[in-house]
């Protein structure tokens, strides 16, 4: 932008440099009060009197920038700077240009009738605004109306701060999720904003599209705001935006918001947390195919608070190492993407019971299966029937084991299927039948067991069961065909095969 003159309008300049989101006052504030009657003596661009004043520092010192913030304004009426040479006054200027101040407010009619000549001369040269107090206005009127407007501001920012919680309560008691909120307060602020965990890891976010760096945060971001939410935890969860200017007061803003975002993450955990016995006792009921019935099943299904009557769908992740920096993400997005969650952690594992999607079950399994791209996490699809429920929980708990990624369980599990079948009678079969090869591996020293379930475990291919167990292709011929033989099967066969598929998970189940 060009300078500005003295004669220029400076009413003009106040609508174009004033914005809807302007919160502190600026040097063209002070021109436009009467009441001080302040003179613009030099041409100041319009980004100069669009500076934001920090506040305001009456001083006398010929050297005062120890004690100044940046963007503060120098109020002096120059006593003891009795002097004619424009290197001194440049040099006095040029110290100020350094901090840097917003403006130089200089009173005459005490030491001086006018400005120094040499004065306005470096303003005009390092275009720092001088303002001219005219002796009829006491110094001390400016310093007082700087700060009741001032502290008008940081009135109006708390209140705006206030009526922004009060908004985001309100959202919060109709079960709003996470990013609504954030929403509400990107509108207020039109800055991105995110949540960040305390690994670092950004649990939710607006916009979407906005780019953030995950990883811990051990030192402030560069352009970036960040306040810890009152959590009640050691290591809270935090809330980060864009701080496009570090000078607005946008933590005094967001306090009463953030104390609302935090109470929306800890009541998500403390409803898991209230259910986690309950959890628990649904989860063995339906792993215990023997000891419970189905109808003890329904009444664990009821007691976690779920309805029988309504779909429900199984989630369960490992959380251990570094995985275990998911655990928000999840539960966050869970919450976002159902209306009924029942979610809690034990064993290093994460299980979730949800009902009543917000959204069809595609958009749902995009969100979770894309939270981390390495967990092991199995979602399934919504089912009525509890019966399927029951196979799905032992499914998932056993997929997630043998995967590396997540995926959709898929509709039938055979582990699953084994435990649902595995009777006595089933297990005492299996047992037999795989008796043979325990004798001969214990009077022998064979791995005979061994190769048989390594064999099976990949897919029955001879490459890779060679590799797994670091033998030659003639080595395994022996071992399968000594098998076949003392089992009385063909392992070349499908039948052959799912027989001893069969028996070596029977005889697991009956070991656990």
């Amino acid at each position: 932008m060009g300078p500005v003159g003295k004669c220029t309008n400076l009413a003009t300049i106040f609508v174009q440099l004033t914005r809807k989101d302007r919160i502190r006052m600026r040097v063209v504030d002070l021109l436009l009060e009467r009441s001080l009657q302040l003179l613009l003596q030099t041409p100041s661009s319009e980004t100069r009197l669009a500076t934001e004043l920090s506040g305001c520092a009456p001083t006398e010192l010929m050297d005062p920038t120890p004690f100044l913030d940046p963007a503060a304004l120098l109020l002096t009426s120059g006593i003891g700077m009795n002097f004619s040479d424009e290197r001194t006054w440049d040099a006095f200027v040029e110290r100020l240009v350094d901090v840097p101040v917003s403006a130089i407010v200089f009173a005459t009619g005490m030491a001086h009738h006018v400005l120094p000549p040499g004065l306005i001369a470096a303003c005009t040269r390092r275009d720092v605004p001088l303002l001219e107090v005219p002796a009829a206005v006491p110094p001390l009127q400016v310093d007082r109306f700087i700060e009741s407007v001032m502290q008008a501001e940081r009135l109006a920012v708390v209140n705006r701060g206030w009526s922004l919680a009060d908004e985001c309560a309100r959202l919060a008691n109709q079960d709003a999720e996470i990013v609504t909120l954030l929403a509400t307060v990107y509108n207020v602020v039109q800055s991105p904003l995110a949540v960040y965990d305390a690994y670092g890891t950004v649990i939710a976010q607006y916009p979407a599209l906005a780019t953030w760096t995950s990883g811990i945060r051990t030192k402030p971001q560069a352009g970036v705001l960040s306040i810890p939410l009152p959590m009640g935890l050691n290591n809270p969860c935090r809330l980060a935006i864009r701080d496009r200017d570090s000078d607005n007061p946008l933590a005094s803003l967001l306090g009463p918001v953030a104390s609302i975002i935090a109470l929306q993450l800890n009541r998500s955990v403390s409803v898991d947390a209230s259910w986690q016995q309950e959890i628990k006792s649904f989860v063995l009921a339906c792993e215990s195919w023997e000891e419970a019935t189905h109808l003890d099943v329904r009444r664990a299904f009821q007691d976690i608070g779920l309805d029988p009557r309504v779909a429900a769908s199984v989630l369960v992740a490992d959380m251990s190492g570094e995985f275990a920096s998911t655990s928000w993400q999840l539960r966050v997005a869970l919450h976002e993407k159902f209306h009924t969650v029942r979610v809690t952690e034990f064993a290093d594992r994460l299980v979730a019971f949800t009902q009543n999607s917000r959204e069809d079950f595609d958009a749902v399994a995009e969100r979770l299966l894309q939270i981390h791209d390495r967990q092991p996490l199995v979602l399934t699809t919504a089912t009525l029937s509890l019966f399927e429920l029951r196979l799905s929980v032992v499914h998932s708990l056993q997929l997630v084991q043998r995967i590396d990624r997540p995926q959709l369980a898929p509709a039938l599990g055979l582990s699953a299927v084994v435990s649902a079948t595995a009777g006595r009678g089933a297990k005492e079969a299996a047992r037999k039948l795989l008796a043979p090869l325990r004798e001969h591996d214990s009077k022998r020293d064979g791995p005979l067991l061994q190769t048989l379930r390594t064999y099976l475990d990949n897919d029955a291919q001879p490459s890779k069961t060679c590799s797994a167990l670091f033998i030659h292709r003639n080595s395994l011929n022996y071992r399968l065909r000594k098998i076949e033989t003392l089992l009385r099967l063909n392992l070349n066969s499908v039948e052959g095969q799912a027989t001893c598929l069969f028996a070596l998970r029977l005889v697991d189940v009956a070991d656990q």
